[in-house]
């Protein structure tokens, strides 16, 4: 028993004498915490977004970053890794986990509210544009707006556009989705056409009949008129389809 209390009373004067002389003892040291920056994480969602979005074109602002206040994390080296959610694509809102690492170990996994907005160019309705148009250059202009506005499907070249239907009336101003244009048919069901096969400079042509409607490039079914069988070809242009062999 008083060995016990022996034992007790000298290292109650060795904590003593470290408050005394402003030393903290080594176990006391390595529990010690600091604070993590926040701009420290933002500088981290910067570089995350530059890697995830390079070669996009987009021009992209942060508008809100919700990162949890007083993050305390232990002291030595650490790293800051960021997960996005799986099929986001780098702009709206997303939650994302950040994953804190000191001396190579995991300390901290925190989530953060991240909002992106993104502008890139897009086509955009010169005019009011009614549902069943067939769309030409002049209806169509070229605008910098935020992927938002065209709920992430925008049309972004002439070609992709021009000659084919929409589906739904868009306003003037508004952008084009890819969603809302259909191929015009060129072909039409019952439709007399060439079926073209070409395969190593061998080229063979016979009449057939269409069974299905489509535009250029689309598969239909025709019919072989020589053997009466269907198959599946491409359109070529409006009395051509092409099948592989």
């Amino acid at each position: 028993m008083r060995l016990v209390q022996m034992i007790l009373t000298r290292l109650l004067a060795i904590s003593c004498l470290y408050c005394l002389m402003g030393v903290v003892p080594a176990h006391a040291a390595a529990t010690a915490t600091v604070p993590l920056p926040e701009q420290e994480v933002r500088g981290a969602v910067e570089r995350f977004l530059a890697e995830k979005l390079e070669g996009r074109g987009w021009e992209t602002t942060i508008r809100q970053l919700t990162i949890p206040q007083g993050i305390q994390i232990s002291k030595g080296p650490r790293d800051l890794e960021l997960i996005a959610p799986a099929g986001w694509d780098g702009w709206g809102t997303a939650t994302i986990v950040l994953v804190v690492r000191v001396n190579g170990a995991v300390e901290k996994n925190l989530s953060l509210r991240l909002q992106v907005d993104a502008r890139t160019e897009m086509l955009t309705a010169t005019r009011q544009l009614l549902a069943g148009t067939v769309l030409a250059d002049g209806d169509l202009q070229l605008q910098k707006l935020d992927l938002a506005q065209s709920g992430g499907h925008p049309v972004k070249n002439m070609p992709d556009a021009v000659g084919k239907k929409l589906r739904m009336t868009v306003r003037a101003g508004a952008p084009i989705r890819s969603n809302q244009l259909v191929n015009v048919p060129v072909v039409v069901s019952g439709q007399l056409v060439t079926i073209v096969a070409e395969n190593a400079g061998i080229k063979i042509t016979v009449s057939g009949r269409a069974r299905s409607a489509g535009g250029i490039g689309e598969l239909i079914r025709v019919q072989n008129l020589a053997s009466n069988k269907e198959i599946s070809a491409r359109i070529l242009d409006a009395s051509t389809v092409e099948v592989g062999f």
